[in-house]
């Protein structure tokens, strides 16, 4: 099976877990919060607090003031709202992987 053939029932799968969410944000979308890097925020059960990560070319940084986390939150909502719906981007990907040789 052909990588693009392998993708849509991987994406399929994915799609249908509780803790999984595929959005695709097409450069049509136009600049964003994120733009100049990738991030997560990790969140954690009980009482431990959020920690947000950037990769920089610099190195790791890990952020945990409240302001920190608010803008890094800021920036997935930002995201999020520019991105396609989920089922838009399920639809989208196999659609693309159609056409993928």
């Amino acid at each position: 099976m052909s990588p693009a053939g392998a993708i849509r029932p991987a994406v399929t799968r994915a799609s249908r877990l509780p803790n999984v969410t595929i959005q695709v944000l097409r450069f049509e979308a136009g600049a964003h919060l994120a733009d100049s890097s990738g991030f997560v925020l990790l969140s954690f059960e009980q009482d431990e607090p959020p920690l947000g990560y950037i990769e920089t070319l610099a190195g790791e940084l890990f952020l945990e003031s409240s302001r920190d986390l608010a803008r890094l939150s800021a920036a997935y909502g930002n995201l999020k709202m520019l991105a396609m719906s989920p089922t838009e981007s399920v639809t989208f990907i196999r659609e693309l992987s159609k056409h993928a040789t």
